[in-house]
């Protein structure tokens, strides 16, 4: 069951709306303007908003707005009604904050549809590694989603764990899990203990990981996480190891090759120079930049993104 608020003037359609999910057990708030509605939504905090687009007052588009910039609301899941279905009103609808659209006029199955997409959604983005305890992607991209919406400038850091595979096939899978929980502690004690309040830590599988930031945050931050890290990566080898720089371990075909010590390639793209209106387009920039960081030396390396253009 999910508490639903649903913000409509179309009376009769929000009664049909109310009985049809009340009957799957859904608790049901109406309110038939835009004016107070983002009140109401602050006075029961819901954890689904239905918003139709054209309301007297505030329009749907505002209220979503208002409620990605508000600390209580944030990040709950909205969902947009409109009669308009061409792609560029879905789009907009999109990166106003929304985290999802239905198009009028809609079946009843389609709307139960949707309310159980956006609860499925809201459970994925609260699930956590089983190792690293950190969010993943879909948490991480939403939330990116959310700060973009707020207009927030901010910077996104993809980091790569360059020699995680030699190490695991040296080690196995306890060396995995090994290598993962230092990184996520790592992390997580790096953003907490360097001040970077206003981030946000994510696992995405694998030697991949990600850290949402505020834009001035990034530089520092990125400094102190490579030199840190180039550091701290000692404790988890042997002397021997660090000594002679590298460690053995097969390859696909079977033969030992020697592997560099673990070191990281780190890619940033950000919000100073362009106008990113989804994480989707961000993820696509830091999928280039994240390439060009080719740790050497056993040192890590990081890669920023400069362009001007806008997105």
């Amino acid at each position: 069951m999910s508490k639903i608020l649903l913000v409509d003037d179309d009376v009769d359609l929000a009664e049909l709306i109310k009985t049809r999910l009340s009957a799957e057990n859904h608790e049901l708030f109406v309110t038939n303007t835009g004016d107070g509605a983002f009140e109401f939504a602050k006075k029961i905090k819901p954890d689904i908003s239905i918003l139709d687009v054209m309301l007297p007052g505030m329009t749907g588009y505002q209220i979503c707005r208002k409620m990605r910039k508000d600390p209580e609301l944030y990040r709950h899941a909205i969902l947009i009604l409109t009669a308009l279905g061409e792609e560029p009103e879905i789009l907009h609808g999109l990166e106003q904050g929304a985290d999802d659209y239905l198009v009028k006029p809609f079946k009843g199955e389609r709307l139960l549809d949707k309310v159980a997409s956006l609860q499925a959604l809201l459970k994925m983005v609260g699930t956590r590694n089983v190792v690293t305890q950190l969010p993943g992607t879909d948490a991480i991209k939403r939330e990116i989603n959310h700060q973009l919406a707020r207009d927030y400038a901010i910077a996104a850091v993809y980091i790569d764990i360059v020699g995680f595979k030699p190490f695991i096939a040296n080690r196995g899978p306890d060396g995995q899990r090994q290598a993962l929980e230092f990184m996520s502690k790592f992390l997580v004690g790096l953003t907490r203990d360097g001040g970077f309040y206003e981030s946000f830590v994510a696992h995405m599988g694998g030697e991949h990981f990600v850290v949402m930031l505020k834009l001035e945050d990034y530089e520092r931050f990125t400094s102190s996480l490579t030199q840190h890290f180039d550091q701290r990566i000692r404790e988890m080898y042997t002397g021997t190891e660090i000594d002679q720089g590298y460690i053995i371990a097969k390859d696909r075909r079977g033969e030992e090759v020697r592997c560099p010590i673990m070191a990281l390639s780190v890619g940033v793209a950000h919000t100073q120079y362009r106008k990113f209106k989804t994480a989707k387009k961000l993820f696509e920039v830091l999928a280039q930049v994240r390439q060009k960081a080719q740790p050497s030396d056993g040192k890590s390396v990081v890669f920023v993104d400069r362009r001007r253009s806008d997105r």
